[in-house]
């Protein structure tokens, strides 16, 4: 089976690159240079082109997955409306030329601002730009499944932690207070969140490009709500750091709810052994 990975570069694409145990993998890159090996084919991909055929280009894999999206975390910049219209050509492009399986990652941020146990049933009330053209781009997906056949899995991982070198996510922040890279670090300790490792989140990701079905949307989450006080708590090796923590500062992201977490039913049902 040849799968190919769009966004290889990434956080997520890199880690699943090193983790994926098939020889017959193309993945993508956006700009520099980066050396195919045996195991891995890398093509150079630029959204704004307007191919042909991209299909043919990326060697017309049995399944596409798609990682990439411009400007995290910045979402609420209007240039993510601009990235679903180059998505959504792209995703044309690739069915109408032969694709048969598309899976694509979403966000937790396509739900809004609701409280509580979010499963893939609630109706989706997205407030940011980000959010808002993720989910316009699942709608024309499913548009375009109403007229042509392939399978499709649209994923929603929560809140993906591990050593990212490209963001200053909250784990990465933990680290570097760790390494007293940084004196001070400031937290929502009651806000509740879902989150998963970026080793599940992999995980959960082979198991759906093994299953090679039609899956529609999933949430990947751990199916409980976990307080940022917790997390920063679980994930300090030296419990005397915490005075270095400030956990009463505001939650800069006001466009999320309180206290948010995944429903694992589905995921649990299909991918769960």
């Amino acid at each position: 089976m040849k799968i190919a990975i769009i966004g290889g570069t990434s956080f997520i694409g890199r880690k699943l690159l090193s983790t994926l145990k098939k020889k017959n993998l193309i993945a993508t890159y956006c700009s520099g240079k980066i050396v195919s090996s045996n195991k891995i084919k890398w093509k150079k991909l630029d959204f704004k082109d307007n191919k042909k055929n991209f299909f043919k280009y990326l060697n017309s894999p049995d399944i596409i997955l798609n990682l990439a999206w411009a400007d995290i975390p910045n979402y609420e910049l209007k240039n993510h409306y601009k990235t679903f219209y180059y998505q959504k050509r792209l995703n044309f492009n690739l069915i109408q030329n032969g694709l048969k399986n598309l899976i694509v990652l979403g966000t937790c941020y396509e739900y809004g601002k609701i409280n509580g146990k979010l499963s893939e049933n609630v109706k989706e009330e997205p407030n940011t730009n980000y959010g808002k053209s993720k989910l316009m781009l699942l709608k024309s997906i499913l548009k375009l499944k109403k007229n042509k056949k392939f399978k499709f899995t649209w994923l929603r991982p929560f809140f993906v932690y591990g050593l990212n070198k490209k963001r200053n996510t909250l784990f990465s922040l933990i680290k570097k207070l760790e390494n007293n890279k940084i004196r001070k670090l400031n937290v929502s300790g009651n806000l509740v969140r879902d989150f998963v490792s970026i080793n599940f989140l992999c995980s959960m990701i082979n198991k759906v490009i093994n299953l090679n079905d039609d899956l529609g949307i999933m949430n990947i989450c751990s199916g409980k709500g976990t307080t940022i006080k917790d997390f920063v708590k679980e994930n300090l090796r030296f419990k005397k750091n915490l005075k270095k923590i400030n956990m009463k500062a505001p939650n800069p992201n006001k466009f999320e709810p309180k206290a948010f977490w995944g429903d694992n039913t589905k995921q649990n049902k299909l991918l769960i052994n």
